[in-house]
């Protein structure tokens, strides 16, 4: 069993890479990659320290990257990079547009939002918050959530949990909290030469994440027309098994790669285990046959 989609402290997520070594050889997983979003510091700590003494399998150099697609969020993963190759591109990249200024601006738009709603917030900068690690749309709603008034101010699901925030709201155009982040980041075609040019290979990332896409399949023919994308990933743990059949069929039918991975966090999404996802997550060792790295 394998995990191509770990986050580390690197990222957002709560784990060191030497903890998620360790817990990934009590698993017995026999691959990792450490996909951490526009940052390949987890390869720069791996190259300090002794890996076979916390973990005995193999590990693929991955990295997540947030990416503009028409007017979404798309996150692209790339594997088999030089990593120092790809951190040099980062820097050309994301030079003027670094997370610190993308979360920043993010927040700024929704307290413009919230006040124009008459929410009940704090003034924004007595905000505690890394802007280098924390999501602004986090920290705006924890914010809504922290004023009981604001209950009856805004619709009963975005209030019951962040991820329908997430999903209905500030995904979707047309809604009261919608915000186009998309325009934030680089275009997906530079993403994925990015990743090529770092001599990776470029998969879409939990494409049924995408709320804003109706159809996921014709959205991927779409994509896959269009841009010179390596694979697709088939296995995530918020995927049905049904989601997780209709990818595998489109992969094989257009011979595209496989990735998949539990898109593990640790505590910032408890619900997501390292290798096991929601409990059911199994992605086979097979589909890195075809992968050549």
């Amino acid at each position: 069993m394998i995990d191509l989609h770990i986050h580390s402290t690197n990222s957002d997520g709560s784990k060191t890479v030497k903890e998620i070594l360790i817990e990934a050889q009590k698993l017995g997983l026999t691959t990792i990659s450490f996909t951490d979003h526009e940052t390949c510091g987890a390869y720069n700590e791996l190259e300090r320290i002794n890996i076979k003494d916390y973990f005995k399998g193999n590990i693929i150099n991955g990295i997540e990257l947030k990416s503009q697609y028409k007017d979404i969020v798309m996150d692209i993963l790339g594997y088999g990079i030089n990593y120092k190759k790809m951190s040099k591109y980062l820097e050309e990249c994301y030079k003027d547009i670094t997370r610190q200024k993308i979360q920043e601006s993010q927040l700024i738009e929704f307290y413009k939002i919230g006040l124009k709603e008459q929410l009940t917030l704090r003034p924004i900068d007595e905000l505690n918050w890394d802007r280098t690690r924390d999501w602004a749309s986090i920290v705006f709603y924890n914010e809504i959530k922290s004023h009981l008034e604001n209950k009856s101010k805004v619709p009963p699901d975005l209030w019951e949990d962040f991820k329908n925030f997430k999903n209905n709201h500030y995904h979707i155009k047309g809604n009261t909290f919608y915000i186009n982040m998309a325009k934030d980041y680089p275009r997906v075609e530079k993403i994925i030469d990015i990743i090529h040019r770092s001599g990776g290979k470029a998969f879409i990332a939990h494409i049924y994440q995408y709320k804003e896409i109706e159809d996921k399949i014709l959205e991927l023919k779409k994509i896959i027309s269009k841009y010179n994308i390596d694979g697709i990933e088939c296995y995530h743990s918020i995927f049905s098994n049904i989601e997780n059949e209709k990818l595998l069929k489109f992969t094989k039918a257009h011979n595209l790669l496989i990735s998949g991975g539990s898109d593990y966090h640790g505590k910032n999404k408890p619900d997501i285990s390292l290798g096991i996802g929601k409990g059911n997550l199994k992605v086979p060792d097979k589909i890195l046959i075809d992968w050549n790295l």
